[in-house]
């Protein structure tokens, strides 16, 4: 593994410098902010989420391992809480409320009203098939797939191997493909 470029950082923040916190927040926030909110797209909780990353960054320093590297031990913080609130009881009411804003929302372009609810109805349908992803396969497809980053960029964000990530994403694909098929029999017998 090559060396930890915020390694030199996390020491002076280990050291008391909180300074390094701004260091740090100023190259990582606009990665992990993009992650949260792909993982959990309300700018509002994303903010938060991604504000929280950063505190509990701060407070467990300590118990930072240098063998793993800084951004990867972050990123793990981001999934985390991600998944803690994804479980939470007030998430699941507001993206009730989300699927009914999608469908409501202003089209723009000239489309046809047919093509602008058929558009509509499959944004919510992959919007919804990408939200129950196993939380083992969504953290990779939104930093791979979402985001762009390479197989190599997601290991390392995620702390895995290349080929897991290639299998994450296979098998992420699958599912999500399958999920799409399900929902689409489902309307043609409705």
């Amino acid at each position: 593994m090559s060396a930890d470029p915020d390694l030199p950082l996390v020491r002076k923040l280990q050291a008391g410098d909180d300074a390094a916190l701004d260091a740090l927040m100023a190259r990582h926030r606009e990665r992990i902010y993009r992650f949260v909110w792909r993982y959990i797209p309300h700018e509002h909780d994303a903010l938060e989420l991604a504000q929280e990353t950063f505190i509990r960054a701060y407070f467990n320093i300590g118990g930072f391992n240098p063998r793993a590297l800084f951004s990867t031990w972050l990123f793990a913080i981001a999934l985390n809480l991600c998944r803690d609130h994804a479980r939470s009881k007030a998430y699941k009411l507001s993206r009730a409320a989300d699927g009914e804003a999608v469908l409501n929302a202003q089209p723009s372009g000239g489309a046809t009203p047919a093509e602008i609810v058929q558009r509509r109805e499959k944004l919510r349908a992959l919007t919804v098939a990408i939200d129950t992803l196993p939380p083992e396969l969504k953290a990779p497809f939104i930093v791979s797939v979402l985001e762009g980053a390479s197989y190599k960029d997601c290991a390392a964000r995620l702390g895995l191997t290349e080929k897991a990530v290639e299998m994450k994403i296979y098998r992420a694909r699958k599912f999500l493909a399958e999920r799409l098929a399900d929902q689409a029999s489902r309307r043609m017998f409705v």
